[in-house]
């Protein structure tokens, strides 16, 4: 990461980022940066979704993981950052306490459509070649008119900055 947080080495309490990382062009830098922010003992806490878990309940589940493909290849920049956070965090010196699974459900396709952008994102995916425009068209169809369900997994993480061992002559 080549721009610095304003703020000094060790002189932050807690952090928190909430669905940024997805979209960082370097989210191990930014991590290293909140670790050297954060004073020993400090605390972390991320939440980021796994793009990858987005499912949908539709009669063609082809087209719904086609949808899912084309979103995690082309339109999120680090589309499977929730399930890979405990591991990025442990790499930048963190130590790694909860990892909590919210998975949120949606159950209704106009909601879900301004949230995810359903429309929009299924036509960029047939124009990218993961579904034909009649494909995309009738995914969508079926999506307004069947009961909907719709589900994706984000992760909370908290970590915490080790707090600095004790030299041999502190007590």
């Amino acid at each position: 990461m080549s721009q610095k947080f304003p703020a000094g080495d060790a002189s932050v309490d807690r952090a928190w980022t909430d669905r940024t990382l997805q979209h960082t062009a370097d989210p191990d830098g930014v991590l290293a940066e909140v670790h050297r922010v954060l004073r020993p003992g400090g605390r972390l806490v991320m939440a980021e979704p796994d793009w990858e878990s987005l499912v949908f309940d539709h009669p063609d589940p082809d087209a719904s993981r086609a949808y899912t493909r084309h979103l995690v290849d082309r339109m999120v920049r680090n589309a499977l950052i929730g399930r890979q956070l405990p591991r990025r965090a442990a790499r930048a010196g963190f130590d790694v306490g909860e990892v909590v699974p919210v998975t949120s459900v949606l159950r209704d396709a106009r909601e879900a459509d301004r949230i995810l952008g359903l429309r929009r994102n299924a036509r960029r995916a047939a124009k990218a070649g993961y579904l034909t425009a009649a494909s995309a068209q009738g995914w969508l169809d079926a999506l307004a008119h069947e009961p909907f369900l719709a589900t994706v997994t984000l992760y909370v993480v908290v970590a915490d900055r080790p707090a600095q061992a004790l030299s041999g002559g502190d007590v």
